[in-house]
């Protein structure tokens, strides 16, 4: 909840400067299927992007975001394990220009919240705390910051004056066995 929070007031402010001050400024807006792995829980599930960024160079941006990669709601009887990945990115983008749009690949970081409840095959926990047991097995839930690395590489498909469309593949990596492959498509619009 923070984190969007913090998006929405980054947004507001980048989206009330002059026209000068937007000047090669972009947007993204993109849906996806995500594969995410971390510490016992593995889920496959929708996630979303919105991304600002900005070209610094004719042939570099720099780029910053909200990520949600899986929103899975626990069932109170835990027939349903949940998991709730969300976080800020940051990172750089290169690209390639060519007649009908731009091969882009990325590099970056995030911090990623991540909240879930699993099994463990053991009657302790490896990460949070304990909230019962259920067939012999712990049920853990916890709370985790996880930093991970970032790289990705996609095409921006030309279909207007300032719009394309995105298609990219990203692999995700962080601490504690955080491990995500994520595809997905979307709009780019150029601000300027």
């Amino acid at each position: 909840m923070k984190t969007t929070k913090i998006v929405l007031m980054l947004a507001t402010l980048l989206a009330s400067q002059s026209a000068a001050a937007i000047e090669k400024m972009y947007g993204v807006i993109s849906a996806g299927y995500s594969d995410l792995e971390y510490s016992n829980t593995a889920e496959e599930a929708f996630s979303y992007k919105l991304i600002l960024g900005h070209q610094f160079h004719r042939q570099w941006y720099v780029e910053a975001g909200f990520i949600q990669l899986a929103d899975i709601e626990s069932e109170s009887d835990f027939s349903t394990l949940g998991i709730q990945a969300n976080g800020l990115y940051m990172g750089v983008t290169g690209k390639a220009s060519h007649a009908v749009g731009e091969l882009f690949y990325r590099l970056g970081v995030a911090n990623f919240d991540v909240q879930a409840v699993e099994l463990s095959t053991d009657s302790e926990c490896l990460l949070g705390e304990s909230a019962g047991m259920l067939n012999g097995q712990a049920v853990c839930q916890f709370d985790e910051g996880v930093a991970a690395g970032i790289i990705g590489l996609g095409f921006d498909y030309y279909v207007a004056t300032k719009t394309f469309v995105r298609l990219e593949a990203e692999y995700m990596r962080g601490k504690d066995g955080f491990d995500t492959s994520l595809i997905s498509l979307g709009i780019r619009y150029n601000f300027n």
